[in-house]
């Protein structure tokens, strides 16, 4: 016992020098690999930056523990209970760590523009699921819990737990397949079946959220959104707006013609959302007297970017046609009926 006292004040000094040297390293190596990623410009490098935060102390930590009983000269008996409490604190700190630093980096591969893989935060979390779930297992082995009996009780409980869970596990695996298939994506417009439409900001376990241009946020069920009828307006990038315009059938087609025309490539010379140096097309698509209707088609940057286009090209348009002379099909008047 006396040895074990006069062998405390040492112990202890190890235990501050190891958590020291691991709060030096933590901020040493967190600097280098946060200007290492603002000198490449690599997100990869950015989040394994933020991943790493923390990681050499707790490592230090854990080394000046098992320095520090050791150094205390225990009894046998004593030295085994804390070596099992030590290597079950190194296994949920490690576990911890491969969590964090998979997910995050899942997180930056999934979001880089050369990697063709699907984003989203349910890939993240099915990473940090896997590490926790192999790092569960170890520390029950660690404790002295057989896990071979465990597993086998898991997996003849598993088909009453995969029942009670069905709503649960068919959203999971909706999100995933949606994801894999590449069908919708974060950052992807999108119009249900119902006739919302937004932008799709995550997939996670259940849910999609939706942001609609209303800034409201539609939360949409993951199967319901696998068996539902989706257009995906971010699948080609840019989207041809088709304006319908109505005229006097008594016009000049020709002087019609030319005006949209050049209103059209006016809109697409100085508006954000049109597509440089494309080139607009002018339809006659139906001539009903007295009035005729043609289509205008311009290109869009983008689907939400059409409602800035088509506010510029109408009113320009109209002001254009005023200036022109040239009319709007009349509308009939109706005479009231007499009660």
């Amino acid at each position: 016992m006396s040895a074990t006292i006069l062998a405390t004040p040492e112990a202890l000094a190890v235990l501050a020098g190891c958590t020291a040297l691991g709060v030096l390293a933590d901020l040493l190596l967190s600097r280098a690999v946060a200007a290492r990623a603002r000198a490449s410009g690599s997100s990869t490098l950015a989040h394994l930056a933020r991943a790493l935060r923390w990681a050499p102390t707790a490592i230090g930590v854990l080394a000046g523990l098992w320095i520090f009983e050791r150094m205390l000269r225990l009894e046998p008996a004593t030295l085994r209970t804390l070596d099992r409490i030590w290597q079950a604190l190194a296994i949920v700190v490690v576990t911890a760590l491969a969590a964090r630093i998979s997910g995050r980096l899942v997180r930056a591969l999934t979001q880089r523009e050369d990697v063709p893989l699907p984003s989203g935060t349910i890939f993240v979390n099915l990473t940090r699921a896997v590490m926790w779930l192999v790092g569960g297992l170890s520390l029950l082995a660690t404790l002295g819990v057989s896990v071979a009996p465990l597993v086998t009780a898991l997996g003849v409980g598993g088909l009453a737990v995969g029942l009670a869970l069905q709503p649960t596990l068919e959203n999971v695996f909706s999100g995933v397949q949606l994801l894999a298939s590449r069908q919708i994506k974060p950052g992807d417009f999108i119009r249900l079946e119902t006739g919302e439409e937004g932008t799709v900001l995550d997939v996670t376990w259940r849910n999609t959220l939706v942001q609609q241009p209303t800034n409201d946020v539609a939360i949409v069920p993951n199967a319901v959104l696998a068996r539902a009828t989706v257009v995906n307006f971010s699948t080609e990038g840019e989207f041809v707006l088709i304006v319908p315009v109505s005229v006097a059938s008594a016009g000049d087609p020709d002087a019609i013609e030319r005006v949209a025309l050049e209103v059209a490539r006016e809109v697409i010379e100085q508006c954000d959302g049109a597509v440089p140096d494309s080139e607009p097309t002018v339809r006659f698509a139906d001539l009903t007297p007295p009035a005729a209707v043609i289509n205008v088609g311009l290109r869009c940057v983008s689907y939400p970017d059409r409602i800035g286009v088509r506010h510029e090209f109408v009113r320009r348009l109209a002001k254009r046609f005023a200036e022109e002379g040239i009319q709007a099909p009349p509308v009939p008047y109706a005479v009231p009926r007499k009660r």
